[in-house]
């Protein structure tokens, strides 16, 4: 979709071409592209997440004694690790509460037996 859409802009840049003031709209108006923080124009890739989050919880790093931004996959794609990566128990594991609040209601002893 983005791609379509910086396509389409730069295709109406060159259909105005011959004009002497052609009324532009700026292209990072959703138009496929975006400031970066230097103020240049970059193309905008992807409007939402790469893939569904199911699929995201697949993904792993092979970290082995700490999770740094230079090796780790995790980091180096702005997810947290998970319960797949092969070290666990780092600084950018994913933190459950929801899950760890379900644990301990399952072992607090109030079983319907």
């Amino acid at each position: 979709m983005q791609h379509t859409l910086s396509a389409n802009y730069q295709a109406a840049i060159w259909r105005r071409s011959l004009e002497n003031l052609p009324d532009v709209p700026a292209p990072s108006s959703g138009h496929g592209w975006e400031l970066d923080d230097g103020g240049s124009l970059k193309i905008r890739w992807m409007a939402g997440l790469p893939a569904p989050d199911v699929v995201l919880n697949l993904i792993s790093c092979t970290c082995r004694r700490t999770c740094r931004p230079s090796d780790c996959s995790c980091i180096l794609n702005g997810l947290k690790c998970t319960v797949v990566c092969k070290l666990q128990g780092c600084s950018n594991m994913v933190q459950d509460d929801a899950i760890v609040a379900q644990d301990a209601n399952d072992s607090d002893g109030d079983s319907d037996d």
